[in-house]
């Protein structure tokens, strides 16, 4: 066998074993061209191959569909075993073969690459990833084999210890999941946006974004991961494609944008020649299987060309003194800026490290958010022409009314999904860190999701205030838990902003009462939220006085700040929806503009009272009061579990849900758990089938899923078609959809009990080990009858 020499071997030391480090520098690498060499001509050492150092951190091949060898030695000079993780080449390299041979000429081979379907990858990853394991002492020659079709091509080398990789592995599904949860979000909405108000604007935009992230998510290899893990055509031209379309409805939406068929005819002309482009290199690459290796340079400098014609056009509006929107002009210079250097880097010109390769998605991330901004503008600039004609914009505006309530209920659902995930694996690594800053860090990561959700929440009541459909829920809960809840997350934002927060009560602990904890929730997190918001320097007082007379309670609420206070004259129009006293408020402080009018509508709807006093720059005091019916006996639910720890004593939970993610989030939540086994099922035939074959004790259920809901689950649960001895199993239901029609509707069909996305781990151990106790006692009590 071909011995290498010194230089190209990496030793591990005892005293310096690295969590990640690229042994680049220790690897040479041989290019066959097109001429595919078998490992026993690389290793015979009959012949001198050309094979030339690798330096740097990345190794940029540039485009390329040549074959490639590489070739390192690695040596394990510890008396322990190691077991490393080494990252090689693009995630969508087509072919990826490591030879790892021994002292004994043994040869181990891991392949991977996507021209393998997935599951045939010796490593069961995104990345092409390869698992180097080394016996105390042993030194392994490695070789490895390259071939991709045309595209970018780097040759990291990383060595990642076990560790290092199950670390990287969550962040990157964290920071990942926001990125593409956004893109998604936002290509739904405008998708919508373009079906409410029939502007074409709209569906190129929504179109460019999902094509866009379509090649990101092909280049990250998740597309070959979770959508197309197969070797065929398409999910192999996947990156090409994907590239091709999104260039073609950037160009369209700019057109409209720009207007640069009214205001530049002959630049609009130049903008033909480029589709024409575009379809030639989609057809050439569908007829000529050769043409693939050009394709990606010229869609490069296809893209730069079009990014040449809406610099000119914007030139042109600029130079003619004619207004253009400020947020789409940041938009394209920060995409400008993001496709130069990775064009300047596909080429080999810009110097390329960790940081530039990873600056497409903050490029991408960043410009969309412009963008979106400036289609939000757009969306009020084509309201204010509507209007001029009265009875085409009455109709429309009945048509939004419905589109937007559809929207609003969907985007709730979108949005409380991935959050849940994002609030669960945040909750799940502050547990399991020690470190401060991550704790800090997924402290801020559950107050902006938290946020969030009362932005949502506040948006859906607006929607029913204006239709007259908001109501109450009426339910017994501990007063005392609410208001304490309330009062630690205001004390930590307080902190973060250098307020000191002053909480007092005179409320009795145990008092239970009747009323929507919820609405309740929303009115003092409002208020307090608007307090802490305005107020820079100074205190935040929280009191609550209670006052019982016979079964009644007085609840009053006093919030107090030192912030920046309210003009006599805005007290009177602080409760009118979009109100924040002035406009340079609400792009100094944010919001909405919607929260107060929601705290009046809620208050009303309770038959209560609101009062606010305020001295400009000396603070306001806002006092609420509302009656509240009081719960005089009341029984504790009896529980067999432990209250002070997390154990179901060997019960087998079944968790009902299609989103991978949740799923991940909530089985993690629960394995971690004490005796406690979990189950999963991606839709209601699944949960049948296994509840068939398995001894289930609870079920926890998602409603949305395909080819069989959380509705019709539930009911064929209850009328036994899971098996006669599972119908009074405990159905528990963990749904997005917070509409009180919802909840209703779950009830009347059998389940046990209900709990919202995002799921908190405290309130679903009591639900869970309070269904399984009642569900106990009820089988007693039928033995005993």
């Amino acid at each position: 066998m071909c011995l290498l020499t010194a230089k190209a071997q990496y030793e591990f030391r005892e005293e310096n074993l690295p969590e990640e480090v690229s042994i680049l520098n220790f690897a040479s690498i041989l290019n066959t061209g097109s001429e595919v060499l078998p490992l026993s001509k690389i290793i015979d050492g009959k012949q001198t191959l050309p094979f030339k150092p690798l330096s740097g951190q990345l190794g940029n091949l540039g485009f390329t569909s040549n074959n490639f060898w590489v070739k390192f030695q690695i040596k394990n000079t510890l008396k322990t075993p190691l077991v490393y993780y080494l990252q090689t080449a693009e995630p969508v390299t087509d072919n990826a073969n490591l030879f790892l041979i021994d002292a004994n000429n043994t040869t181990q081979i891991q392949r991977s690459g996507d021209n393998l379907d997935f599951s045939q990858r010796s490593l069961k990853n995104r990345k092409t990833l390869f698992k180097i394991e080394l016996n105390g002492g042993e030194t392994k020659s490695a070789f490895l084999e390259l071939k991709n079709d045309g595209e970018k091509n780097t040759l990291p080398l990383l060595l990642i210890s076990q560790e290092r990789f199950l670390e990287t592995t969550y962040s990157d599904q964290l920071i990942m999941g926001i990125f593409y949860g956004i893109l998604a979000f936002i290509a739904i909405t405008y998708f919508f946006f373009y079906f409410a108000i029939k502007e074409i604007s709209f569906l190129y935009y929504s179109l460019y974004v999902l094509f866009v992230g379509l090649c990101q998510f092909a280049l990250d290899g998740f597309y070959h991961q979770y959508i197309g893990t197969g070797n065929s055509w398409f999910n192999l031209h996947i990156v090409i494609i994907s590239a091709i379309f999104s260039c073609f409805f950037f160009g369209k939406y700019s057109e409209i944008i720009l207007e640069i068929k009214r205001k530049n005819q002959r630049i609009h002309k130049l903008f033909n020649p480029l589709y024409i482009a575009l379809g030639v290199v989609l057809v050439g690459i569908i007829i000529f299987p050769f043409f693939l290796k050009y394709s990606y340079p010229i869609i490069n400098i296809l893209t730069l060309f079009g990014l040449i014609l809406i610099f000119a056009s914007i030139a042109v509006i600029i130079y003619k003194k004619k207004p253009i929107d400020l947020f789409y002009t940041i938009g394209i210079a920060i995409l400008a800026l993001t496709i130069i250097m990775a064009v300047l880097m596909n080429f080999g010109v810009f110097p390329e490290n960790f940081f530039t390769d990873n600056i497409t998605k903050l490029g991408i991330g960043l410009e969309i958010m412009a963008l979106s901004l400036s289609m939000a503008n757009r969306i009020g600039i084509l309201r204010n022409r509507k209007e001029e004609l009265q009875n085409i914009a009455l109709q429309k505006s009945e048509e939004m009314n419905d589109m937007k309530s559809y929207f609003l209920s969907n985007m709730s659902h979108e949005l409380r999904t991935p959050l849940n995930a994002i609030l669960g694996l945040a909750a799940i690594m502050e547990k399991e860190s020690n470190d401060p800053k991550v704790i800090a860090n997924c402290e801020i990561i559950k107050y902006s999701s938290h946020g969030l959700i009362s932005s949502v929440n506040d948006i859906l009541d607006f929607s029913k205030i204006e239709k007259g459909e908001l109501e109450l829920d009426k339910s017994e809960f501990i007063l005392h838990e609410l208001l304490n809840k309330l009062a630690i997350s205001a004390e930590k934002q307080s902190h973060n902003k250098g307020l000191k927060f002053n909480f007092y009560s005179s409320l009795d602990k145990e008092m239970v009462i009747i009323g929507d904890p919820i609405r309740l929730e929303q009115i003092i997190y409002n208020v307090l939220g608007n307090a802490i918001k305005f107020t820079s320097k100074g205190n935040i007082n929280l009191e609550i006085v209670a006052e019982a007379e016979q079964n009644m309670l007085l609840l009053k609420i006093i919030i107090k700040d030192t912030g920046i206070g309210i003009e006599k004259e805005k007290l009177e129009t602080i409760f009118d929806l979009f109100s924040q006293t002035n406009f340079n408020n609400k792009r100094k402080h944010g919001g909405f503009g919607i929260g107060l009018s929601i705290v009046k509508a809620l208050t009303d709807l309770h038959k209560g009272e609101i009062k606010i006093q305020s001295e400009l720059n000396e603070g306001t005091t806002c006092e609420i009061e509302i009656k509240y019916p009081i719960q005089e006996s009341v029984k504790k639910p009896i529980t067999m579990y432990p209250e002070d720890d997390y154990d179901l004593m060997g019960k087998n939970i079944l968790v009902v849900e299609d989103n991978p993610m949740n799923q991940m989030i909530v089985q993690m939540m629960l394995e971690d758990w004490e005796n406690t086994t979990v189950t999963l099922a991606d839709n209601g035939a699944e949960c049948l089938e296994t509840m068939k074959t398995k001894d289930i004790d609870l079920v926890l259920m998602d409603l949305q899923m395909p080819v069989m809901d959380g509705y019709e689950a539930i009911s064929s649960i209850r009328n036994g078609l899971a098996g006669i001895n599972k119908i009074s199993v405990p159905i528990i239901v963990l749904t997005a959809d917070i509409t009180k029609a919802t909840k209703d509707r779950i009830f009347n069909i059998g389940a046990t009990d209900y709990m919202n996305k995002p799921v908190e781990e405290e309130i679903l151990y009591k639900k869970i080990t309070t269904a399984l106790s009642a569900h106990h006692q009820s089988n007693i009590d039928l033995r005993i009858a």
